[in-house]
């Protein structure tokens, strides 16, 4: 038998592990911020967008995720897609997301921070040919820079805390011309007003 002295502290010791399993087993502890992917637009920076008719199950196969959207946008003769994935699943959006979503076989990977939007880490991933693709990654208010320190910053709030959406963007630009800088794409612009259009669409959080 316990002696009655410690009582007290069992108590609380079993009252602090409890308040985690209720949060995570007996309630929706999905916190939802009011963004949505659908608030992206078909025209950004000058491109014009239509679905890439990818499987509607891929997301949720991929990603589990049952928000996402990945669309062509077009401007003259430059094409690039473009895709936007939410999920509760942070690692299957930050561990090799390229993957995924794309076929290509990438040789380099490195942070950029684009003079446009110093805020943003970029990851730029280059091919052995003309393709090149980049992708960010969004949570809660600010973007993910290093995927393993943010899984352990997060680690001990999610046991006191619901859960929240980590926002992939990606785009892949197979039609590069030789020699290009990354800072000079033109379809930069469509990368950098999709996420500020997703971010600016903000609602109250439930």
């Amino acid at each position: 038998m316990i002696s009655t002295r410690f009582l007290p502290v069992v108590c609380g010791l079993v009252a602090f592990t409890l308040v985690p399993t209720i949060i995570h087993s007996y309630t929706d502890s999905t916190v939802r911020d009011g963004r949505t992917t659908t608030s992206i637009p078909m025209t950004l920076a000058g491109y014009t967008g239509a679905p890439s008719g990818r499987n509607a199950t891929w997301g949720q196969r991929r990603f589990d995720s049952d928000d996402w959207t990945e669309r062509s946008y077009r401007s003259g003769g430059d094409e690039v897609t473009l895709t936007v994935v939410r999920s509760y699943d942070a690692k299957a959006l930050y561990h090799h997301p390229e993957l995924a979503v794309t076929e290509n076989s990438y040789f380099k990977t490195e942070i950029r921070r684009f003079a446009q939007r110093p805020e943003i880490p970029v990851y730029v991933l280059y091919t052995d040919s003309d393709r090149v693709a980049m992708y960010a990654l969004h949570y809660d208010a600010g973007f993910v820079e290093d995927p393993i320190r943010f899984q352990l910053r997060t680690a001990g709030e999610l046991l006191f805390s619901g859960r929240k959406a980590m926002t992939l963007f990606f785009l892949a630009d197979d039609r590069v011309a030789p020699g290009f800088g990354v800072e000079s794409l033109p379809s930069q612009g469509v990368f950098f007003a999709a996420i500020d259009r997703f971010t600016a669409s903000a609602g109250a959080p439930q």
